[in-house]
């Protein structure tokens, strides 16, 4: 019976929570399969062309010199025939989806339909993202996304008088033609309260952290291609905290379909490590910091010479995102 495969995963410009940072607009969550041969030279060549004074070659530092640059550029081609993938999350769209989810979504459950199924969900929280701030104050709708990611980490009652509050401001300066989409979040005061509440008991820990969706979507792909794996995970408390449940997903509901369990994780155990003593997590870190780079410069249409160079070989690695994408509004992509 052949080995098992071991994949190697990291993550770039994680801020837990904290989905509003501008600084880190974007997280990657990347995992590579490569031999562990190959993995230490790759490293061993990078580490010879840095100045000794450098420390541990972390993608922020060597991203940020010319010299730098050139050695991941060499490295990362290196690894063009070698398994690599990456899930990506425009973190300020995760906050509409999430509201959508935790929210609208619930409300919807509760009378009987199910918006993943007909695509609605994804639907709604794209149109608030991409309109949101046209159709109604800017200032406003930013204002109500920081609150309800505030209200979401709080876990008080006070908290959420917050967000409706902050969700009447910003009802009152929309569109006559948006005000029917936005406002049914006003309408929601009693999901909150017990999704807030839920959070408050500890029974909902990590809920807007992007690291746990990511390595979900990160498994699946990689489990298509290699079939069940081991996972060493670079040190993360949220991956840590949610260890357990990741490696019993299949026990628990599905939210998108009423009556079956979620899939199962391609996984036969998760365990964490370091880049010092495990060289594929360097990689892991160079692969996760690079797909990022290059996914920022496109959302944010920034001038970014190093990305334009990373883009033909990383662009192959990425298996999608929790991104936002307008074409769900005018074709749903329906639950089968």
């Amino acid at each position: 019976m052949p080995a098992t495969p071991t994949v190697y995963a990291d993550e770039s410009n994680s801020t837990g929570e904290n989905l509003l940072d501008p600084a880190q607009a974007i997280f990657c969550a990347a995992g590579v399969y490569v031999d562990a041969d190959l993995a230490r030279g790759i490293v061993d060549d990078a580490v010879a062309q840095m100045p000794a004074s450098l420390g541990e070659p972390k993608y922020t530092t060597l991203s940020k010199t010319p010299n730098g640059q050139s050695v991941l550029l060499k490295a990362l081609s290196s690894l063009t025939d070698q398994t690599i993938r990456a899930y990506l999350t425009h973190k300020q769209f995760m906050v509409t989806t999430k509201m959508v989810d935790m929210l609208v979504e619930q409300l919807a459950f509760e009378t009987g339909y199910n918006m993943y199924a007909d695509g609605a969900a994804p639907a709604l929280a794209n149109m608030l993202h991409h309109f949101g701030g046209v159709c109604g104050d800017k200032d406003a709708f930013d204002h109500l996304l920081h609150t309800f990611v505030r209200a979401a980490r709080k876990r008080s009652k006070a908290s959420a008088d917050e967000l409706f509050a902050a969700m009447a401001a910003y009802q009152a300066t929309t569109d006559e033609s948006f005000s029917g989409i936005s406002g049914v979040l006003l309408i929601t005061r009693a999901q909150a309260d017990d999704i807030f509440a839920t959070i408050a008991s500890g029974k909902l820990l990590d809920n807007l952290d992007p690291a746990v969706p990511c390595l979900v979507e990160l498994c699946h792909g990689l489990g298509a291609e290699l079939g069940d794996f081991a996972l060493v995970h670079d040190a993360s408390k949220t991956i840590e905290r949610q260890a357990p449940q990741l490696l019993t997903a299949h026990e628990l509901p599905d939210p998108a379909r009423p009556g079956q369990n979620l899939p199962r994780l391609p996984l036969t155990g998760i365990t964490f490590s370091d880049s010092t003593s495990a060289p594929e997590l360097q990689l892991a870190d160079w692969v996760a910091g690079a797909v990022r780079q290059w996914a920022t410069r496109n959302a944010t249409g920034q001038d970014d010479p190093f990305a334009d160079a990373l883009e033909e070989i990383v662009q192959p690695w990425v298996l999608g995102g929790i991104w936002p994408d307008l074409e769900t509004v005018t074709n749903p992509r329906r639950q089968e």
